[in-house]
């Protein structure tokens, strides 16, 4: 199959088509976000980074680190010479900078060996799976594993609570059972596709799976007043505390928490999916040409060689600040940072990120930490080093 047929014809990561399916997504709706925020002195005169490179930053020979991102070990493969620079007359990039001094560090490339003793990185971490998974047979095993009764409780709860809200009259209550019916119709016709819900009951369409568990008025019901949050407690946009998610964001604590509870494997990587939708979520939507699905949601997703995914994070384009203790990275290395933050330190687990994420300061931080990053990185941050220019490889 040609894979242009598949995937669509190439266009820059950053572009929105005019004649995209979404006129109303602003040009600002990228599907990613910039970079980190680093010092780019005035009188740099490097060639700038192609326009292709994600979190693009442009080339610069001096980057400014705060004394905790660096390891005092790190000498051995990142080697520094420091001077201090008054910096009160120039603008600060980052809440960190504060005073009128900050550390300038210079990158000083060696030509050395790449040896090393494996004894230093050997794992050791436990991998072992706690009985409560072992015990998992079925595929309605994991799935209970995974959709507790407490997910179960807080849709009924909310579900309940949301029809005596909006209705006068009485209505019938939503129950346990009722919901997980609900979502075994919704998984099935997931699979079995219909031109609409009403045609799974219909004569000529009948699905006797369906028709036999919920009739379509309850299934219609159920569906009215589905919810996971109390309307009362919503933040208006406005607010400081104001999430994109909080209708949602109670059931996705308790997934993240049953994520949390499974051992995680020595190989890991950062990296993230798109969550397609038609949905016009204001804020929310990304665009990326070089996807197969190019609206959709943003994920960060923490996974395994194995493919399970052990942690994530919605991009909501409101970034938190970094875990307590850890510096301030810029965008990309605060969510790598987050999402590490579950993961046990000074075991040596190995963790992969491509050119988005990686930087000096992120890998010094890492290797203080126990683990052990390795990732692509873009030539404008890699200060002072001898590689050719993208264009010219």
């Amino acid at each position: 199959m040609d894979p242009q047929r598949f995937y669509g014809k190439k266009r820059p990561a950053f572009s929105i088509p005019e004649s995209s399916e979404d006129e109303k997504a602003s040009d600002d709706e990228t599907y990613r976000n910039p970079g980190p925020e680093i010092f780019i002195p005035e009188s740099s005169d490097d060639e700038i980074a192609s326009d292709d490179d994600r979190g693009n930053v442009g080339e610069f020979e001096e980057i400014y680190l705060d004394d905790d991102a660096l390891d005092n070990d790190c000498d051995e493969y990142i080697p520094y010479e420091t001077e201090e620079e008054d910096i009160s007359s120039k603008p600060s990039t980052s809440k960190q900078r504060t005073g009128n001094k900050r550390k300038k560090v210079k990158c000083v490339w060696s030509d050395e060996s790449m040896a090393y003793d494996e004894s230093h990185i050997a794992f050791l971490g436990c991998q072992d799976l706690p009985n409560e998974i072992m015990k998992l047979e079925a595929p309605m095993d994991f799935f209970k594993f995974l959709f507790p009764s407490s997910a179960i409780n807080l849709i009924v709860r909310e579900s309940n609570l949301y029809a005596d809200q909006i209705t006068e009259s009485n209505h019938n209550e939503v129950t346990e059972e009722d919901i997980r019916k609900f979502l075994g119709i919704i998984i099935y016709m997931s699979v079995v596709h219909l031109p609409t819900t009403r045609h799974y009951w219909k004569e000529g369409t009948y699905i006797e799976k369906v028709a036999s568990a919920m009739t379509c008025n309850k299934f219609e019901e159920v569906k009215r007043f589905l919810h996971f949050f109390n309307k009362n407690d919503e933040l208006e946009s406005g607010d400081p505390n104001f999430d994109r998610l909080q209708k949602i964001r109670p059931f996705l604590n308790i997934l993240r928490e049953r994520l949390l509870q499974v051992p995680k494997e020595e190989y890991l990587a950062i990296d993230e999916q798109m969550i397609p939708t038609k949905a016009r979520t204001s804020g929310m939507r990304r665009y990326n040409a070089k996807k197969p699905h190019k609206w959709g949601y943003l994920n960060y997703v923490l996974s395994g060689a194995s493919g399970f995914s052990y942690d994530f994070e919605v991009d909501t384009g409101k970034h938190p600040d970094p875990p307590e203790n850890c510096p301030d990275l810029g965008i990309p290395g605060n969510i790598v940072q987050r999402l590490l933050n579950t993961v046990p330190q000074n075991l040596n687990y190995k963790i992969f990120v491509d050119n988005w994420y990686t930087s000096l300061p992120l890998m010094a931080n890492l290797h203080k930490k126990g683990l052990l990053p390795l990732g692509t990185i873009q030539l404008n941050r890699a200060p002072n080093i001898n590689i050719e220019k993208k264009k010219l490889l």
